[in-house]
């Protein structure tokens, strides 16, 4: 059968309105056009689909049943809408994200349940198998937001600077090295070095192993350890001693026995973006939320001492310090 959905709307809203004037008002139609749709419709269906009473129409037993099917379809149709507007003003879908190569993510909650509190319909994943290669995940549409420090030069990636971190030489309170005020290259000589995993086909070299060869200085052995949860422990062991960038060892120097120092000035702030390849305000909202986060984590190295000044963060939904949400 050729029905199309101004049928449905049309029986629907006959129903609905009561009359055949009022229902040729609602649907912004003369009352010749409406009667023609649907003499067109009892055609298609070889059947009347309203009975005559006078001036009155009355559903017949096929009417009924094709009133049955008109509401289904319609209800689908309303919701389909309603979806598709949530979905561009950012208040439904999933938001897939990853931060290249770590794996301590303990600044992420606080973001996602003040993220959420505004809009609770978005499924934040992390899509952790997307680590260590972000940017082909990206372009191949299986993530949405890639916190980065390597960029690729491809016009469909969009990359805004998010925060700037400092690697840190970090080992026990107890260690040798805790003495000192900075940290040289030179200092890793005959060292046991814990570093996270570093994929170079994926533009992820360690900065700390290429100034360990260009100066030719050479620990007693270097260890790739994928868990940072497991260097911290390591270290605070005594076992050896590590690099980290600032934001990911913060929260370990309030609760393990283990300190911080500077490291070279070739060592200088990295800066880490957001890579997305489109834009909707869900991501611009969790972007929002990503700024906000790290410029209350930005942390201060007292020169006098060498050591780290931790400021006290306020939470991510104290009222009034927090950007507002798009919604």
């Amino acid at each position: 059968m050729n029905i199309g959905l101004h049928h449905f709307k049309l029986v629907d809203t006959i129903v609905k309105e009561g009359t055949v004037t009022k229902a040729a008002e609602a649907l912004h139609l003369t009352q010749s056009a409406l009667s023609h749709q649907l003499k067109e419709l009892e055609t298609e269906m070889d059947t009347a689909v309203f009975l005559r009473r006078g001036k009155r129409l009355e559903l017949s037993e096929e009417g009924h049943r094709f009133l049955r099917s008109a509401q289904v379809i319609l209800s689908e149709i309303n919701g389909l809408k309603e979806d598709l507007l949530n979905y561009k003003g950012g208040l439904t879908g999933n938001l897939r994200i990853i931060t290249q190569c770590y794996t301590a993510y303990h600044w992420l909650p606080c973001i996602i349940k003040y993220y959420k509190s505004k809009c609770p319909d978005i499924n934040v994943q992390i899509a952790s198998e997307a680590a260590h290669r972000p940017l082909e995940f990206l372009l191949r549409n299986e993530l949405d937001v890639a916190i980065v420090k390597n960029k690729i030069n491809d016009p469909n990636i969009r990359y805004e600077p998010i925060f700037e971190d400092q690697l840190l030489a970090i080992m026990s309170r107890n260690h040798p090295l805790a003495k000192k005020r900075f940290i040289h290259i030179s200092d890793f000589y005959n060292e046991e070095l814990y570093l996270g995993n570093a994929d170079p086909q994926a533009g992820n070299q360690s900065v700390i192993e290429t100034l360990l060869q260009t100066q030719q200085v050479k620990p007693k052995h270097i260890h790739r350890i994928h868990y940072t949860d497991a260097i911290i422990e390591l270290v605070d062991s005594n076992l050896g001693v590590s690099v980290m960038a600032d934001w990911i060892v913060q929260p370990y120097l309030e609760s393990k026995d283990i300190v911080a120092r500077p490291l070279p000035s070739e060592l200088g702030k990295r800066t880490w973006y957001a890579a997305t390849c489109k834009q909707n305000i869900s991501i611009r909202n969790f972007l929002d939320c990503l700024k906000y986060h790290f410029s209350e984590m930005t942390m201060k190295i007292n020169t006098q001492k060498g050591e780290l000044v931790l400021p006290q963060l306020s939470p991510l939904s104290t009222i009034g310090k927090v950007p507002s949400v798009a919604v």
